[in-house]
């Protein structure tokens, strides 16, 4: 009898061990999984700011360069020019 009442007690203390590593595991799966994805977001929301105002300033540099004419590098198109257009002008018509 006295046998039978401790391998009782064994058996209701593995069934709880058993139940409760059980409900820890799945508890704990869930709160870390939530918990991970919370942080993941918030990550990626951060990063993709970041990246967005980094476009921003280059998208606005880029509009800044093309706005302003007094920036252009070649606003003479005759600067490499070999030819002089007025070498052989006669200026006195009359000699």
């Amino acid at each position: 009898m006295e046998q039978s009442q401790n391998m009782t007690k064994w058996a209701t203390l593995a069934v709880a061990l058993v139940v409760g590593l059980g409900a820890g595991y799945y508890y704990g799966k869930s709160q870390g999984y939530s918990r991970g994805m919370s942080a993941g977001v918030e990550q990626g929301v951060a990063q993709e700011k970041a990246a967005e105002d980094t476009r921003r300033k280059e998208a606005e540099k880029e509009a800044a360069k093309a706005a302003n004419p007094f920036e252009q590098i070649s606003t003479n198109p005759l600067e490499k020019a070999t030819v002089n257009p007025f070498e052989n002008i006669k200026v006195n018509p009359f000699k």
